[in-house]
């Protein structure tokens, strides 16, 4: 074993000129007093403080059983090195990632840290993601199919007002939009302001919202709103995001017939389903759009949104449709921002006045 000199100071303040030993475990000191008897002092590196570089050579320092501080005052540079090389994995000595890393219990809670992360981070991020990138590789006539099987099982909540959904289909056929969907239409009655998009198609509106209605372009830009959440995916990418960690087996193997059956079995929470800022702000603007092809006033917008805007100041807990498509300032500014960019358009089509007003004879 290699012997290393320096001089060991006692808790007392004495000092005598020593030879060391070490160890990963133990540095023994061993020296002789002043009656010439040799004596061994052990440290255990556990119980080492400090090393102090300020002092030439170092000086390393150490806790004994009794709370007192004995110190080693080192001149030979190999000592140091040997120290640095026996005790990297010391908080004293070692660099920092090593001091870290050296205690076993310290690497295990940081393992555990990092596998928590990705799994909450794979929870959280990553399942959603592909939940929607699934979602726009979902197939249009798959898509549709889900939709009438989601349809099927939403209508069995409600009372269908058949009278007001042969109506507002027909008001809807007069709008001409191009959507690239089957659209449908269903009334239903029901205490709630409130309208939803069912992937694929259909669309259904509660009659409570159809009594805030005053003039056709706004009943016009409802449709519009959700058929563009229709057409743009959004109610399809918003329940794969919302159910995609149930999903997640079924998305790895791409086996969409199971994906259906999850979403189908959901069905009741696409009236809760919440759209993103982006995604309201994207409908809208394609909404207007459709209605600016058609040649229906856009300004039916900017109207529907300041009368969910109030409904919405009156603390209205009838109006569902707020909590699921909310009306924001920015979403606002956004609508008033496009409807700059168009020429004034005057609703051409009279006939959308004749089929608005016998919704409500």
């Amino acid at each position: 074993m290699s012997t290393y000199s320096a001089t060991y100071y006692t808790a007392a303040g004495h000092y005598y000129q020593a030879t060391v030993f070490l160890s990963a475990v133990t540095i023994t000191i061993r020296y002789r007093d002043e009656e010439s008897k040799e004596k061994d002092v052990y440290w255990l590196t556990k119980d080492i403080v400090a090393f102090n570089k300020q002092i030439i050579g170092g000086e390393l320092q150490y806790r004994n059983a009794g709370g007192g501080i004995e110190r080693l005052g080192i001149r030979d540079q190999q000592l140091v090195e040997a120290l640095q090389k026996a005790l990297s994995h010391h908080r004293v000595f070692g660099k920092v990632h090593n001091r870290v890393l050296g205690n076993s219990w310290v690497k295990l809670a940081l393992l555990a840290s990092i596998v928590l992360f990705l799994l909450l981070g794979t929870y959280l991020w990553l399942i959603p993601f592909l939940g929607e990138r699934m979602a726009k590789r979902f197939s249009k006539e798959a898509e549709i199919r889900m939709g009438e099987q989601m349809y099927q099982s939403v209508k069995l909540q409600y009372r269908i007002d058949s009278q007001k959904t042969a109506i507002l289909n027909n008001f809807y056929k007069q709008l001409h939009y191009d959507v690239g969907y089957p659209v449908s239409i269903t009334v239903v009655g029901s205490n709630e302001v409130n309208a939803f998009a069912i992937p694929g198609g259909h669309i259904v509106v509660y009659d409570a919202i159809l009594d805030q209605m005053k003039t056709p372009e706004e009943l016009a830009a409802l449709l519009g709103h959700e058929a563009s959440h229709i057409a743009l995916r959004h109610s399809l990418r918003n329940i794969f995001r919302s159910m995609a960690r149930q999903m997640f087996i079924s998305i790895l193997i791409g086996d969409h017939s199971n994906v259906a059956t999850v979403v189908v079995n959901n069905a009741d929470a696409l009236k809760g389903l919440q759209y993103s800022r982006s995604l309201e702000t994207e409908a809208d603007d394609n909404g207007m759009q459709l209605m600016e092809k058609s040649r229906i006033n856009p300004q039916g917008m900017m109207r529907l949104m300041q009368m969910l805007q109030k409904e919405s100041g009156m603390g209205d807990e009838r109006a569902a449709f707020l909590s699921t498509h909310p009306v924001f300032k920015d979403r606002l500014q956004n609508v008033e921002k496009q409807l700059k960019q168009w020429p004034p358009v005057t609703t051409a089509n009279d006939s959308l006045k004749t089929i608005f007003h016998s919704i409500y004879e």
